[in-house]
């Protein structure tokens, strides 16, 4: 059960990696982002089923149903992916601060250009 839970949590955040990357870079319509979104998902509960044998939405009952929500495997698991992603997602915020930054500083010069040629 544990190879299984491992195997979920890999799948959920290389979904949250892909999903952001489709948002950030596609330039659709938000209708379009959800389908698209929709979409991946069902393809990884399908190779999530492919590798395991197990259907995605049977894990965290089997969990419940084997009381491991305190077993120090599981915890582990769950807290090493957690930390993945927020690791991944405090990159993103620090790669979007310094993106807007630069803009900010871009847009400052270009009006300072336009006051020094008046």
């Amino acid at each position: 059960m544990l190879d299984s839970v491992e195997k979920l949590e890999v799948s959920k955040l290389e979904a949250q990696k892909k999903m952001y990357m489709i948002v950030k870079t596609q330039k659709m319509q938000p209708q379009m982002i959800n389908a698209l979104i929709k979409v991946e998902k069902l393809k990884a509960d399908d190779q999530f089923f492919n590798d395991t044998g197990i259907e995605e939405e049977d894990v965290e009952p089997s969990i419940k149903r084997l009381a491991m929500e305190k077993d120090e495997a599981y915890l582990a698991i769950v807290e090493k992916y957690a930390a993945m992603s927020k690791a991944f997602l405090d990159e993103k915020k620090k790669e979007s601060e310094q993106l807007r930054e630069a803009h900010m500083q871009a847009q400052q010069a270009a009006m300072e250009k336009m006051k020094a040629a008046k």
